[in-house]
């Protein structure tokens, strides 16, 4: 009787010990898929925060040209920006990096401004952080005089923002 009860014992302690190790690895298993879930909320926060950032620099007064439009950059301000001057705004900006490239008309070389004939504005660039770029077209726009009258030339171009990438 006493070894029928003592075998009886070990058995359901070994049993409580597997039901333990399952109930443990099926946890386990739930976090993992919680986690996963984690991680993807945040890369797509961070996708939603680049493309907000987007109208944001294109909308700051620094580069927005001087009219009612949306997501139109001023070419004098690119052009003064595209210096060394855009360096000096290292904790302003809150991206890795901001250029722009002009679309229209097209181009067969990459020219950055400050230079004649220039196509490519690179407003901002910290090197060396690793980033995620995102794009977006804008009107790149100017105040021009010909023939004795003042008028707005807008060429299309395009918005490129490097977002710090933490993967």
């Amino acid at each position: 009787m006493v070894k029928k009860a003592q075998m009886q014992i070990q058995q359901m302690s070994f049993m409580l010990i597997a039901v333990f190790i399952f109930f443990a690895l099926v946890g386990m298993f739930f976090l993992r898929v919680q986690v996963g879930g984690i991680k993807g909320s945040a890369a797509q926060l961070q996708k939603e925060q680049a493309i907000s950032s987007l109208q944001v620099i294109a909308d700051m007064p620094e580069l927005n040209f001087d009219c009612k439009e949306s997501m139109t950059l001023d070419k004098d301000k690119l052009l003064i920006m595209s210096g060394d001057f855009g360096q000096d705004y290292d904790l302003f900006w809150p991206v890795a990096s901001v250029e722009v490239f002009k679309a229209y008309p097209a181009f067969d070389s990459q020219i950055e401004c400050p230079a004649p004939n220039c196509n490519y504005y690179n407003v901002y660039n910290n090197s060396q952080l690793n980033s995620k770029k995102f794009a977006t077209f804008v009107s790149i726009c100017s105040k021009e005089r010909e023939s004795g009258s003042v008028y707005t030339r807008c060429n299309i171009g395009k918005l490129v923002v490097g977002i710090i990438n933490n993967e």
